[in-house]
This record gives C-alpha cells, sequence and structure tokens, in this order.
C-alpha cells in the first residue's frame, strides 16, 4: 500500500482537489464539521467541480447545534452579525451542493433537549472512485483549517474499497464496531457506545510495545493513559506530545496532574494542534480520527488505520515527529499533584460509562 502524509489544510486540499477533479464514478466526503465560511465553500465548491457520478456528504448532526465552536441557540447568535451569517451561510452552501446533485445527509440526531449529543460521529475520511482514501483529523472549518494537522493519503484500493463500505453503512444509518485486515494494516471502525471489546483489541498493540511508544493527541485520557503509564512503570519509553495552548482546559490539566507521577515524558507544542497518532517501536503507526480520550472510547464513532508501511512511517518520523519535537519543551513536573483534576476526571469518566450503558443507545 502506498501512502502519503499531507500536513495541514492547504496540503490536503490540493491532493483532495486533485483526486476529486479526476474521479469518474464516486466522491465520498465524511466529516463531524462543516461549516459556512472559505473552508465549506471550498470543499462544496470542489465537491460540485467533480466529474464524478455518484457525489455524498456526511456530516454530523454536531454542525447542526455548534458552529465555530459556540452553540447556535446562544447568546452570540443574538449579539454577533457575523455568527449569524456563518449559520445562515452553512444551510446556504447545504442548498447549494444539493442543487448541483451532491446527495447530503445529516447523521445522529441530537435528539430531543439534546440529550443525544455525547454520540457523535467522528470520522473523517474522502473516498474517491474507491481507490484512494484520505484519513486523519482535518474538519471543514477556518478554525479547523489553521491547526495544525495531518491526513494521510492512502493509495490502495482494497483499503479504499473497505472505507468505503463504512461510510455507505453510515450512510443508511448503521454505526459499525469491527476489526478488519487489509493488506497486513488493520482498520478499526469504532461505533461509540458497543465497542469496549474492539478497543480492547487496539489496546493490546500498545500493551505489546518493546522499546517506545510515542502519542500525539491534544486530548489523551482514560482509558488510554493508565496503560501507558504502566508501560513506562516497566520501562518502556512513552512520550506523549500534547499542544501547551489547548482548546479543551480538562485534558490539559488532567495530563499536567498525570505526568507529575514522572512517569511519561510529556512535551509541550506551542499553540493548538488537532493531530492525532501514535507510532509504536517505530515499526506501526496508529492514525485517523480518535483523540485516544474518554470521549471517543464511549461515545463517538471512529475510524483508525494501523499501518506498517516503512515509507510512510519513516515520512511521518521526518514531516512530524521530528519538527514537532524540534519545537515543543520538556514539561518538568514540579512535584505538586492536581487533586482536583484526577477527582474531575474520575466522575466525568464514571458518568459517561453510566451514561453509554443506560438510556443513549446508537440510532
Amino acid at each position: 500500500m502506498q501512502s502519503k502524509i499531507l500536513v495541514g489544510a492547504k496540503e490536503f486540499m490540493n491532493a483532495l482537489k486533485s483526486r476529486a477533479l479526476a474521479a469518474t464514478q464516486s466522491l465520498y466526503v465524511q466529516a463531524m464539521t462543516f461549516e459556512g465560511d472559505s473552508a465549506g465553500e471550498s470543499l462544496i465548491n470542489l465537491m460540485i467541480h467533480s466529474p464524478a457520478k455518484d457525489k455524498r456528504l456526511i456530516i454530523d448532526s454536531f454542525s447542526k447545534v455548534v458552529v465555530s465552536d459556540h452553540f447556535v441557540f446562544g447568546a452570540r447568535y443574538l449579539k454577533d452579525s457575523k455568527f449569524r451569517a456563518e449559520v445562515h451561510n452553512t444551510y446556504h452552501l447545504i442548498d447549494k451542493a444539493r442543487s448541483h446533485g451532491i446527495q447530503v445527509k445529516f447523521i445522529n440526531p441530537t435528539g430531543p433537549m439534546m440529550l443525544r449529543y455525547p454520540l457523535r460521529n467522528h470520522k473523517k475520511m474522502m473516498i474517491v472512485d474507491q481507490q484512494y482514501a484520505f484519513i486523519g483529523g482535518i474538519n471543514f472549518s477556518e478554525h479547523n483549517f489553521e491547526w495544525y494537522d495531518m491526513m494521510v493519503e492512502l493509495k490502495d484500493p482494497s483499503t479504499s474499497d473497505e472505507l468505503s463500505k463504512d461510510f455507505l453503512q453510515t450512510w443508511k444509518g448503521v454505526n459499525q464496531s469491527k476489526n478488519i485486515s487489509v493488506n497486513s494494516n488493520q482498520l478499526f471502525f469504532f461505533n461509540g457506545i458497543k465497542s469496549e471489546r474492539m478497543y480492547e483489541e487496539f489496546f493490546d498493540l500498545i500493551r505489546k510495545a518493546k522499546k517506545n511508544i510515542l502519542v500525539i493527541s491534544p486530548y489523551i485520557s482514560d482509558p488510554l493513559l493508565p496503560i501507558l503509564m504502566e508501560k513506562a512503570k516497566s520501562g518502556i519509553k512513552v512520550d506523549i506530545i500534547s499542544p501547551e495552548q489547548n482548546n479543551k482546559g480538562f485534558f490539559y490539566n488532567y495530563l499536567i496532574a498525570q505526568s507529575s507521577e514522572g512517569q511519561f515524558n510529556l512535551y509541550h507544542h506551542p499553540g493548538m494542534f488537532h493531530l492525532k497518532a501514535i507510532l509504536i517501536d517505530s515499526r506501526k503507526l496508529i492514525f485517523g480520527s480518535s483523540n485516544y480520550d474518554l470521549i471517543s472510547y464511549h461515545f463517538e464513532q471512529e475510524v483508525v488505520v494501523v499501518c506498517q508501511e516503512t515509507s510512510l512511517i519513516q515520512e511521518f518520523i521526518t514531516r512530524i515527529v521530528r519538527p514537532m519535537k524540534e519545537i515543543s519543551k520538556p514539561y518538568f513536573p514540579n512535584g505538586v499533584s492536581s487533586i482536583k483534576s484526577k477527582m474531575i476526571l474520575k466522575i466525568v469518566s464514571k458518568l459517561s460509562h453510566i451514561l453509554s450503558r443506560s438510556f443513549l443507545k446508537p440510532a
């Protein structure tokens, strides 16, 4: 399987444009966030100009209630005319897409009183002619485009075919929980609240590390973090790169609190990033949509690829790991444990466990 690292939104969109404009049969695009700004407009215009016969766009219903990290039905909507314009333009772009023959579907409705709000489809993937696929963390909004992030282009018909099948299942309203091998690589499809066994298979990959583990994620937490800490205790070198300016301060505080125990090496990357990846023994690269946090674990549908392609791993090390480590600062624990952050995490984790196994059921 030939693959390519795409660093940042510009590189990603240029690659997607090249494939989409050469498409003949199908162009499938799925994202959690789609907004009525320049990023959303660029996607719709690209899909309109693609000659593919079957063009479909899946958007999670998150984008019906949250725009630019603000709830649509809130004070900002009343006070900020630019915000209202962006909300309105989101639906205008959807109408424009449909008027040009693009099928658009919102999935995972939030339900009455937004009780189903946690159950999000967090996948970001694009499949072209079932020959090329793009997997990673980039959504279609300006602030997502500005964050440091990565997509991986997979040039493999077998992998693209499996991703296409998952896309069409999602289109039908079916969230898969599935682990399959494709050309010596693995694809994990997590359906949110019924993927506990699948996650254990995924975590076994971490547990089998022999020398070192590198995790890059803005929101890492339980249940992965305790596994990493156990591996660090056993002598495995564990490095974690996380943003110093995190848009979700809770995860930042919790990671700081856990690092005070001195079991793993924490590096603070300047600014916010949205990239998520795990490198095991420099031999297995894990990438996709999951943040490896308790929200992904309990509620969200995710897609993750486990790749052993030597050339891709080397490119990842050269283009992602080395530059990120060069500008990241080691965090040195001050010996003070944040009991508050740890207690909050335990409470949130317990509530998530209860909710995911009670009245919240997959659509």
